[in-house]
C-alpha cells in the first residue's frame, strides 16, 4: 500500500495531465507539501471546493482551487489572457474544469489504492454541509502549465476518508518530546492544626400546619385516528414550495462549442416541433403537455399524467 506522500503525488500528476490537455500546453506537477487544513472548509472564500468521490468505496475527497488561478486557466481556454472578474458563463466553465480534474484525481488514487473506478465522479460543492467533517490530512501542491501560468490547488482527506482507504492517520510532523525536569523537593508540611468540632446535624424542618398532598387526576392517552386510504392529512405541507420546470428539450454539446454561443446562434434539441413537453417538479417527471399562450404569457397544458408509470 502506497504511503500518503506517493498517492497525493499521483492525484496532482493526474490533475497535471488534465490542465495541460485543456489548455494544450505542456505541463508538469510538483510535489505534494504536507499542510494540514484547520477546521471546517469553507466555500464562500476565495477557493472553488469540489467534493469527489470513489463509489466502491464510499470514500470522499476534497480538492480546492483558488478562484484567481481557476480565472486565468478559463481565460487561456477563451483566448485571451486577462478577462478580468468571471462572469456566469466563465464560473460555469471553471466549474466544468474544476470537476473534471478532481474526478481524473480521484480515478488516478482509486487505481493506487485498488480500488474500482466504476462510479468515480466529482463536483463542484454549493452546500458545505455535504463536506466531510475535520480533522483533515491535507496536501498542497502546483501544476507549471508554460511559462507563465502556474494553478495551485489543495487536496483534503478526513479521517473517516482515511479509513475507508485503509491508510491509518499520521500526524503533521513527528516531534521529540523534551525531558521532564525533575521536580523540586517539596517543603515540609506544616503540623496539622486541631480539628474545629462538627457541628450537630440540623433536623429535617417541620411542614407547616396547612400542608396538603398534591392529588393528580388520572388521565388517558389519546387515540391516534387513522386517516382514510387517499385521505392522509396534507394540511402539514401544502405550504411547501416546489420548484417546477417546463422542458422544452436537452441537447449536449462539447466545451468548445458552448463559449462560440453568441447573439442569433441556433441550436437543435433532441425533440420534433410536435412532441410534448416535460413538466419536472423538483427534477421529478410528473406530466406532458403542450405549450400555450394565455393572457400574453406562455403556459402548459397538460396532456398526459404520471408518465414515468408507464
Amino acid at each position: 500500500m502506497p504511503d500518503m506522500q506517493q498517492l497525493a503525488d499521483s492525484m496532482l500528476a493526474a490533475a497535471g495531465a488534465v490542465l495541460g490537455r485543456l489548455v494544450e500546453q505542456p505541463a508538469t506537477a510538483t510535489p505534494g507539501a504536507r499542510n494540514d487544513h484547520e477546521g471546517s472548509v469553507r466555500i464562500d472564500g476565495d477557493e472553488l471546493v469540489t467534493i469527489a468521490e470513489i463509489a466502491s468505496l464510499g470514500a470522499q475527497i476534497v480538492v480546492r482551487f483558488p478562484k484567481a488561478d481557476m480565472q486565468a486557466i478559463v481565460g487561456v481556454m477563451l483566448g485571451g489572457d486577462d478577462m478580468g472578474e468571471m462572469g456566469p458563463m466563465q464560473l460555469s466553465i471553471a466549474s466544468e474544469t474544476v470537476s473534471q480534474i478532481a474526478t481524473a484525481m480521484v480515478e488516478a488514487l482509486a487505481k493506487e489504492v485498488g480500488a474500482s473506478t466504476d462510479g468515480v465522479h466529482a463536483a463542484l460543492c454549493s452546500d458545505a454541509t455535504l463536506l466531510p467533517p475535520p480533522p483533515f490530512e491535507s496536501y498542497e501542491g502546483a501544476v507549471m502549465l508554460g511559462e507563465s501560468l502556474m494553478p495551485k490547488l489543495s487536496i483534503d482527506f478526513a479521517a473517516i476518508t482515511l479509513s475507508k482507504l485503509g491508510i491509518a492517520a499520521t500526524p503533521a510532523a513527528a516531534t521529540t518530546p523534551e525531558p521532564t525536569p525533575a521536580p523540586a523537593p517539596a517543603p515540609a508540611a506544616p503540623p496539622p492544626e486541631p480539628a474545629a468540632p462538627k457541628a450537630p446535624p440540623k433536623k429535617p424542618a417541620a411542614p407547616p400546619p396547612n400542608a396538603q398532598a398534591v392529588a393528580y387526576t388520572p388521565m388517558q392517552p389519546t387515540q391516534v385516528r387513522t386517516a382514510q386510504p387517499g385521505q392522509a392529512n396534507l394540511d402539514l405541507v401544502h405550504d411547501v414550495p416546489l420548484q417546477i420546470s417546463a422542458v422544452l428539450g436537452k441537447t449536449v454539446m462539447p466545451l468548445r462549442e458552448v463559449v462560440s454561443l453568441a447573439s442569433g446562434s441556433v441550436f437543435e434539441l433532441d425533440k420534433l416541433a410536435a412532441d410534448p413537453i416535460d413538466l419536472y417538479v423538483n427534477n421529478i417527471l410528473i406530466a406532458r403537455g403542450e405549450v400555450v399562450v394565455v393572457d400574453d404569457k406562455y403556459a402548459v397544458k397538460i396532456s398526459e399524467l404520471n408518465p414515468q408509470a408507464q
